[in-house]
């Protein structure tokens, strides 16, 4: 794959791995956006910029 389909391929990958790792979050009871904010940050998956996940952050992706 080369240029552009290879740039819009990877934020959709990673988008929808993202979508899964919430899904799971919220199966196992977090619900409000802090808790799912901290339990990915606790899974050591990076925020959009490579910081830490806020539940502002959250609320944008699901």
């Amino acid at each position: 794959m080369r240029g552009r389909a290879r740039q819009t391929r990877r934020p959709e990958e990673l988008a929808r791995e993202l979508a899964l790792v919430i899904a799971a979050v919220r199966a196992e009871g977090a619900v409000p956006l802090r808790q799912i904010a901290a339990a990915l940050n606790a899974r050591g998956i990076p925020a959009a910029r490579g910081g830490a996940w806020t539940a502002t952050q959250v609320r944008r992706v699901s």
